[in-house]
């Protein structure tokens, strides 16, 4: 029910009212009974018949004398209603303004908690989201993980079959050239013999032929030479009998015969073995070994730096220096010259050299690596190659200790590099003869312990062949890769320097230097020769970027290749009308390098270079996995 009808209603009711009043009054005034103005109570129901009961009422009120007191006091009355009745719609008013106020508060604070809640489930649907989109992302980097794991042991393992299967190749290979050489070494040797027998039959029938006359001829030299001999015999025992018979007479003469004989007879065997001491002292002192190569050691030639004074510290700047020239991978090249100036700083001290081991592919700087490592240090370098030693035998042994001990006397220390290693210090097994075996356990016995003169620096481009105990000797194990791009590119920015820049002068290289001494000058001047190759212009073609595309291409390429595709080009501009390097020559050089690579390369995968069955077997057995 709204307001403005319950005020309606109201109005009504309290005119009822006071009509019914009223009349009450007027009739209690003239001492009437009081008369009910309806019959029915009903709040929703106006009754009209009231008003007519009021107005009859209020007639008789007129009459009475007590009508203007009855009056006023039902106006009193009503304005007191009125009041109320104002008081009463103010009231009603502000509770209704309350009520709007409040209704209008809840509401605002409703739609506030439901933004807050609206913020709060935003907030965890984005957490939500973001979780699983982190899960997600985790999932897919462990996938990853997985397959990338999973690609990694797959070329591991077809890296290891492509190995096994060039080592059976290999095997095969090696195989079938000892049988090749055992069937020509038998056939040499059935040649021989035949020929021997051949030649032996013929003397037979050529003696039995001459028989008569080679009887004849030996009867008639062994008469002659029988009367010689007696003729001789007889003169010398002559002469020995006066001269007996003189000396017997004579005191003095056989005091001195006796004295002379004793004398001659101790001055040769006095000379001969001061002689065998003095030879045995010299070839200790001054002589090398017979297994030594090369050698920075030559006592009679440089012997005046042999009296230098040890070198002094070395820091790793200095040591830097002396490697500038030398170009190795990043990492290799930084431990190289550590290495270096840790053997400079041991030798200073006082303290045992450590052996090591250089592996790698051949031609990628072990040999010059060593051998700078030991001008660096102050050492003294001798270089061997484990081929010499096998065919030695039983004699291994002895020479291997030889040169041991002729390392040991070496006042600035020797680092004695040995090359091709395996072919000596393989693995043992029934198949090794007794002289390797020996020779095995010769260089074990001399570095089982570290020593102050001498260091031992083995190089092998197979690894996997030593020994272990001769791996576990080496104190540090140095792997020699192939050189990358930029090592590439500066290899080849060197070898240029050198083979052409500098061709023609003292400092070229590939035999195109100038002629060293007085004597080899003398020499090209009588056979009409140039004392020195011409010098090489180089076009401006030939830049920094030709031989950096030059790089790219030469992926593979050890530095011994690299030097020798460079001694290449300076033998092609040699080879044109005029000594001129130009981008063409370059490049062609370059393209028949890179196909010899390309079949250098074929070489290691099969028999003369094809490689074909071996590719399938490799590609078969990668199905089957």
């Amino acid at each position: 029910m709204s307001f403005t009808r319950m005020s309606k209603q109201y109005r009504a009711w309290v005119f009822a009212s006071a009509a019914a009043g009223a009349a009450a009054a007027g009739a209690a005034a003239a001492g009437l009974a009081p008369v009910a103005l309806a019959d029915k109570k009903d709040d929703n129901f106006f009754d009209p018949e009231a008003l007519e009961r009021g107005a009859k009422a209020l007639r008789e009120i007129n009459k009475s004398p007590y009508a203007k007191q009855a009056l006023e006091l039902q106006r009193q009355q009503e304005v007191t209603k009125q009041a109320e009745a104002k008081t009463k719609e103010a009231e009603f008013k502000a509770q209704a303004s309350a009520y709007a106020k409040e209704q209008e508060a809840i509401r605002w604070e409703e739609q506030r908690k439901t933004m807050s809640e609206e913020a709060q489930r935003q907030a965890q649907l984005a957490q939500y989201n973001d979780e699983l989109a982190r899960k997600r992302q985790q999932a897919e980097h462990e996938l990853q993980r997985q397959r990338n794991g999973e690609m990694v042991s797959l070329q591991e393992q077809a890296a290891a079959r492509k190995e096994a299967e060039r080592l059976r190749i290999e095997q095969q290979i090696q195989a079938e050239r000892r049988a090749a050489d055992q069937y020509a070494a038998d056939l040499q040797k059935e040649v021989e013999r035949s020929k021997s027998l051949a030649e032996a039959e013929g003397r037979i029938k050529e003696n039995r032929e001459n028989e008569d006359v080679n009887r004849r001829a030996a009867l008639l030299k062994y008469q002659e030479e029988t009367r010689k001999a007696i003729e001789s015999i007889n003169a010398v025992m002559s002469h020995l009998g006066a001269a007996a018979v003189d000396l017997l007479t004579d005191t003095n003469k056989l005091l001195m015969l006796v004295a002379g004989g004793s004398a001659l007879a101790l001055g040769v065997y006095g000379a001969r073995e001061g002689a065998r001491v003095a030879g045995k002292a010299a070839e200790r002192w001054l002589g090398t070994p017979k297994l030594v190569r090369e050698t920075s050691r030559l006592a009679l030639i440089r012997g005046p730096q042999n009296l230098l004074p040890v070198a002094a510290k070395k820091t790793l700047d200095q040591v830097k220096r002396d490697f500038s020239d030398i170009i190795l991978p990043g990492q290799l090249h930084d431990r190289v010259r550590a290495l270096a100036a840790t053997a400079a700083n041991t030798k200073l001290h006082g303290a045992p050299y450590r052996h090591m081991l250089f592996y790698g592919p051949p031609g990628t700087g072990k040999t010059m690596a060593a051998k700078r490592l030991a001008r660096t240090s102050g050492m003294d370098y001798a270089i061997l190659s484990g081929g010499d030693v096998a065919p030695l035998g039983g004699g291994a042994v002895t020479q291997l200790h030889s040169t041991f001990d002729w390392a040991e006397r070496s006042r600035k220390g020797l680092l004695l590099f040995i090359d091709e290693a395996d072919a000596f210090l393989g693995r043992r097994n029934d198949a090794m003869s007794e002289g390797l075996r020996g020779a095995l356990n010769a260089l074990l016995f001399r570095t089982g312990d570290q020593s102050r003169d001498f260091m031992v620096v083995l190089a092998t481009n197979r690894p996997g062949d030593l020994d272990d105990a001769v791996i576990d000797r080496m104190d540090e194990a140095i792997h020699f890769d192939l050189p990358g791009r930029e090592q590439r590119s500066k290899l080849l920015a060197l070898y240029l320097d050198k083979y052409i820049s500098k061709a023609g002068t003292e400092q070229g290289e590939a035999g195109s230097g100038k002629a060293g001494g007085l004597g080899q000058r003398l020499s090209m001047m009588l056979r009409g020769r140039k004392l020195a190759a011409d010098r090489i212009a180089v076009d401006a073609g030939v830049s920094q970027a030709l031989l950096d595309d030059a790089a790219r291409q030469m992926e593979g390429f050890s530095g011994r290749e690299i030097a020798k595709f460079m001694a290449s080009v300076q033998a092609a501009v040699y080879g044109s009308a005029q000594a001129v390097l130009t981008p063409e020559i370059f490049k062609r050089v370059l393209q028949a390098k890179l196909q010899e690579h390309a079949a250098r390369k074929s070489f290691l995968l099969g028999h003369h270079g094809t490689g074909d069955s071996v590719q399938a077997a490799v590609d078969a057995a990668s199905k089957s996995k």
